[in-house]
């Protein structure tokens, strides 16, 4: 086989792997969009029973997703004693806070504390469940990247996988189109020396020329083509 063609079919190897590798790096990078953990990005919660909350940014309300939608209440107040929370719509059924799908796994997104709403400020947060406010905008931005980096992850790792084929391909080809190169013998005789490019010889011939040269007659003939 010539050099060349093993050549592309290792790197062509090589290459397939790794936009493999990478492709499948990628869609579990998408796969795991939406799945971001509330209890890490939480700045704020009542399993302590706090109710004083410091309001600065748009937040998310979540709840465990064994709290009913129909069933839960927050409310949000600061000295004047006005509410300006309200909960997202709930499935028919009542259970489910509308677009549930997209929460993380166990939670429920029951609605948004926004600036729309509020000024910042200190404010009194009451609920019938255990909350987790947690900030929008930053999650949202993470979610982005991630999103993001595994699209194009998957994209790239799909190019790598298919620049990896073409090597193989083309390796293939070299294989059965290139002819090995042939083997240079140098021969000397006296003080100057060539070197010629000779095809290999086989067993028998061998032994054929080597019988023919021990013939007297043979010998006789070359003196006369002398």
């Amino acid at each position: 086989m010539h050099p060349a063609s093993k050549i592309f079919l290792a790197l062509g190897l090589v290459i397939t792997l790794a936009g493999i590798a990478m492709a499948i790096g990628g869609g579990s990078q998408l796969k795991d969009v939406g799945q971001w953990d509330v209890e890490k990005n939480s700045n704020w919660n009542n399993l302590d029973g706090s109710t004083d909350y410091d309001f600065s940014e748009d937040v998310l309300v979540m709840v465990r997703d064994n709290v009913r939608c129909d069933t839960f209440t927050l409310t949000m107040e600061n000295s004047t004693g006005e509410n300006w929370y309200e909960n997202d719509e709930c499935t028919e059924e009542g259970g489910k806070p509308m677009g549930h799908e997209n929460d993380p796994d166990g939670w429920y997104h029951m609605g948004t504390i926004s600036f729309w709403d509020y000024n910042k400020g200190e404010y009194t947060i009451n609920s019938n469940a255990d909350v987790h406010l947690v900030p929008m905008w930053e999650v949202l931005g993470d979610e982005i990247v991630e999103g993001a980096t595994g699209f194009f992850a998957t994209i790239g790792g799909g190019l790598f996988a298919c620049c990896g084929v073409l090597f193989m391909l083309l390796g293939g080809i070299f294989a059965f189109t290139l002819k090995s190169p042939e083997k240079t013998t140098k021969i000397s005789q006296g003080p100057s020396s060539f070197t010629t490019t000779a095809p290999l010889v086989s067993g028998s011939e061998l032994i054929n020329n080597t019988d023919e040269s021990k013939d007297p007659e043979w010998w006789a003939g070359k003196d006369e083509a002398n």
